[in-house]
């Protein structure tokens, strides 16, 4: 009389085999989805950046003089339309709500800024010098202009 089915050492063979390719496999996944975590988050930031540097583009009198800093929150660009509200920090999967794009005037004609993303206000405070009320100058300034236009 044949039985069929599989033996209990020809099913052990079969889980030792795939427990072997899950070792292999899981590690390198897991590698691409912290790597494009780590590329998706730096992607972010820079657009974060770029945000800021599209703001003090089109709102000249928030620029520092040369040698200061000045910051904007992610609020305010949000608030302004330069970046969406809820922006995800893909490393944590929460919001990114405490970061600020400082600018640095580092030109002598007040013709080279330099831009990056500082994770708390504490670090932008520090380095802010006179810029603080141009920029809430012209944030009232600007959002009169489109009260009355638009």
């Amino acid at each position: 009389m044949e039985e069929k089915g599989f033996t209990l050492i020809e099913l052990m063979a079969v889980v030792a085999i795939l427990v072997v390719l899950s070792l292999i496999v899981v590690p390198i996944v897991d590698k691409h989805i912290k790597k494009s975590k780590d590329e998706m988050y730096n992607i972010q930031i820079e657009n974060i950046r770029m945000a800021g540097e599209m703001f003090f583009s089109d709102n000249i009198l928030s620029r520092p003089g040369m040698g200061d800093y000045c910051s904007i929150s992610m609020e305010q660009l949000a608030s302004n339309g330069y970046i969406a509200e809820n922006i995800v920090n893909p490393k944590t999967g929460s919001n990114f709500s405490d970061l600020y794009v400082q600018i640095k005037n580092t030109g002598v004609n007040n013709d080279r800024f330099s831009y990056f993303v500082c994770p708390i206000e504490s670090d932008c405070e520090s380095l802010n010098k006179n810029c603080g009320w141009f920029l809430w100058l012209n944030l009232i300034l600007e959002g009169l202009i489109r009260v009355i236009f638009l």
